[in-house]
């Protein structure tokens, strides 16, 4: 449990990185907006246009499935290397490690958020009716904060030991939009590898989050017993190796 002071650092850390990472860009803030419009919009063109999917309301699913990849691929990735960036914090005054951890991908859910809000513009422009449903996806960005956050303790904590790890984690994030259902429909792919696409937990989140807002439905508790189960296991996970690394991370820095 962290103490009231570590909740002010982190807080503190988490809105000063927000502030960093934008201010010596003309747009500013608006590059949180831009980024996964622009990357939507380039899909967009040529999987509708050039190679069409049989998909009904392709500009949601496409964008949906965008902003949460987004949303793992840059939390991660800022995560990965935060002992890094700040070293000259850690080697001077004491506090919870995790605290850098959590306050990098915390600026990265901030992103996320604003990004959502973008999604949900096009989905009140849609002819897609207003449903309760939609708030269960509160429950789906709670696990996927949580995801990413046992994802990037392990990460993190590996990172300083093993610089290498930067280069593999972009190239397994490649590997990974394409094979997660972001762009094609999970139909398009033969059933017998439905399971192997299932292992990945993104994969499932994406899938729910669109069955809530195109289909209209929240999946069975069955489904969504497992991503709970898979969430727990990760951050679980997560949180026992950082704590065994901890002590390591200042003089491997």
């Amino acid at each position: 449990m962290l103490s009231r002071k570590n909740i002010r650092i982190l807080v503190e850390i988490a809105i000063s990185d927000f502030k960093v990472r934008y201010q010596s860009s003309i747009l500013g803030y608006v590059w949180t907006l831009i980024k996964p419009l622009l990357l939507f919009a380039v899909l967009y063109v040529v999987f509708s246009v050039f190679m069409r999917f049989p998909v009904e309301n392709y500009q949601l699913y496409l964008l949906l499935g965008v902003i949460i990849w987004n949303f793992f691929a840059e939390a991660t990735s800022i995560a990965l290397r935060c002992f890094e960036t700040k070293q000259s914090l850690i080697t001077k005054i004491y506090f919870p490690r995790i605290i850098v951890v959590i306050a990098s991908t915390l600026t990265s859910l901030l992103t996320f958020l604003l990004n959502m809000i973008v999604f949900f513009v096009f989905l009140a422009i849609s002819d897609i009716p207003f449903s309760f449903n939609f708030f269960f996806m509160i429950v789906y960005i709670l696990e996927l904060y949580f995801i990413i956050l046992g994802v990037s303790l392990i990460i993190s904590a590996l990172y300083v030991k093993f610089r290498d790890l930067s280069h593999i984690w972009d190239v397994l994030l490649q590997i990974g939009f394409w094979i997660t259902p972001i762009i094609y429909p999970l139909t398009m792919v033969p059933e017998v590898y439905h399971r192997f696409i299932y292992l990945n937990p993104l994969a499932r989140l994406i899938e729910y989050s669109r069955a809530i807002f195109i289909l209209g439905h929240i999946p069975s508790p069955v489904l969504n017993l497992v991503i709970f189960l898979m969430t727990v296991v990760i951050m679980f996970v997560g949180a026992l190796f950082f704590k065994y690394q901890e002590a390591s991370i200042p003089e491997n820095i």
